[in-house]
């Protein structure tokens, strides 16, 4: 039997939208030398965010946009110093919400004296 609240289920849809917004990212860099590609973004927050509010459980549908940021002569826009940083944000907040779910499940094992 799975144990889960709104805030475990808040926990993994930003989980599941981070592995979205990590993904875009690594793409991003991978094409930073194709001709034409235009870089992409994940924005998920406000939408996980209205989804909390609302109550019960939410499920978040990452929102992926194309940059209309300037490019290079080639009409490649990709940033990699912006995108690098962008990804080690991204993995940090992974890592900082997977020690919340640990620390909430850690929570729950000691209430039920198995801690």
């Amino acid at each position: 039997m799975m144990i889960g609240d709104a805030t475990t289920a808040g926990l993994q849809a930003a989980l599941h939208a981070l592995d979205a917004r990590r993904a875009a990212h690594e793409t991003n860099i991978a094409n930073v030398e194709t001709p034409g590609y235009k870089a992409r973004a994940v924005d998920f927050e406000s939408e996980l965010r209205r989804a909390m509010d609302r109550g019960g459980v939410p499920t978040v549908t990452p929102d992926v946009s194309v940059s209309n940021a300037p490019g290079r002569a080639n009409g490649n826009n990709v940033n990699v110093g912006r995108e690098m940083v962008a990804l080690t944000e991204t993995a940090l907040t992974q890592e900082l919400l997977i020690r919340a779910m640990n620390d909430k499940f850690g929570l729950v094992r000691t209430a039920v004296g198995n801690g």
